[in-house]
């Protein structure tokens, strides 16, 4: 977290002191505020627990340019067109290796519900980008690289909601992302199951599976020659497991959404919808909708998994234009912590009950 985000949290005392340090770079600044709350002890003391919790998150990066360049060459991070074919396959229901998962913290009450967007502190101008990487039981769905190479090549930071299964099918892909600091991974459940119809022990599954094959990633990458040449720093990028959710089909009931916020899991829906799914989509008119609609703390879907129909061309219209505008890019963990979330009770595209068709559709959506 960037040391003026601490502010609103901080005492007057430390406030001063954080403002002092405002001048230092990213790598000194994490540094410097560590240092501040370990060496002045009567500022440490007047912290409330709210607070010593960013600050402790402030010091601890996500993601790592070192271990990226330590395990991937330019060319592998480049991938290629083929990566964004969708194969179809026989249905494929089998859960990951292992299914047990790190228990996450209570989630707190002001990031419950259905997220929508978030109203920054001070109308900060911030957006975040974020990129479903969707895979139902009986399909290998793709890897969109000309767009994630267009994010780090222009230092695009984003969010990447990924299933489980997905995960496990592409899981150097899924290792990549991990370790871009660019980037981060969220749960978008294991096949896409559509959860305001499924329920009980099927809901929950999409859920905790999803979170265990991240987990079991996670630890490969971390036990890979390149990763143990850092120590600890590998270990410190990585988030040890995942903390936001979307519903699949923007589909959520009463109770699976209450399921997920017990999770631990904050609900992220979005603000801006690109309709990037449809085959008739167009890269203008995809920037349009997004330069047209885009607020302070708007949360923008599109798709990352061969579905994108335009994204990627449609990205060199939008960033530099809101770029021009003053926003600046977030990922969703980075936005939630930035200001006051808006939420609903409910899941939906745009407007309440929009997405009811896709329980006819696609019924469970699970395999």
């Amino acid at each position: 977290m960037p040391l003026f985000d601490l502010l609103g949290y901080a005492g007057p005392g430390l406030a001063a002191v954080l403002l002092a340090m405002a001048a230092l770079n990213d790598n000194a600044e994490n540094a410097a505020v560590s240092h501040a709350a370990n060496g002045l002890p009567a500022i440490t003391k007047a912290m409330d627990s709210t607070m010593m919790v960013l600050l402790r998150k402030s010091t601890q990066r996500t993601g790592s340019p070192d271990l990226l360049r330590a395990c991937w060459t330019p060319e592998q991070l480049r991938g290629s067109a083929s990566d964004k074919s969708i194969q179809k396959q026989a249905p494929d229901p089998s859960p990951p290796e292992r299914i047990t998962y790190r228990k996450q913290a209570i989630l707190p009450e002001k990031l419950s519900g259905s997220i929508r967007y978030v109203k920054p502190r001070n109308s900060e101008k911030l957006v975040a980008l974020t990129f479903d990487l969707c895979e139902q039981a009986n399909e290998r769905s793709g890897y969109d690289a000309d767009l994630v190479n267009y994010l780090r090549d222009h230092k695009v930071k984003a969010t990447f909601f990924a299933g489980g299964k997905w995960m496990r099918s592409h899981a150097e892909k899924t290792m990549q992302l991990m370790a871009d600091p660019l980037f981060e991974i969220a749960n978008h459940a294991w096949t896409h199951g559509n959860l305001r119809v499924l329920n009980g022990r099927e809901m929950e599954e999409q859920i905790t599976w999803t979170q265990a094959e991240y987990e079991l990633l996670r630890e490969k990458l971390l036990k890979s020659k390149c990763a143990a040449k850092l120590g600890d720093q590998a270990a410190v990028a990585i988030p040890p497991s995942l903390t936001e959710f979307r519903f699949p089909y923007g589909a959520c009931n009463g109770q699976s959404l209450t399921a997920v916020n017990q999770m631990g899991l904050a609900a992220i829906q979005w603000n801006i919808v690109t309709g990037d799914p449809d085959r008739g989509q167009t890269a203008e008119n995809i920037a349009r909708t997004i330069l047209n609609q885009v607020q302070p703390g708007s949360i923008v879907i599109a798709h990352a998994n061969g579905r994108g129909w335009h994204t990627a061309e449609a990205l060199p219209l939008v960033v530099s234009k809101l770029r021009t505008r003053g926003y600046r890019f977030v990922k969703i963990s980075e936005l939630l912590a930035r200001g006051e979330v808006v939420a609903t009770d409910s899941c939906y595209e745009l407007k309440p009950g929009d997405n009811l068709r896709y329980d006819r559709q696609f019924g469970t959506g699970a395999k």
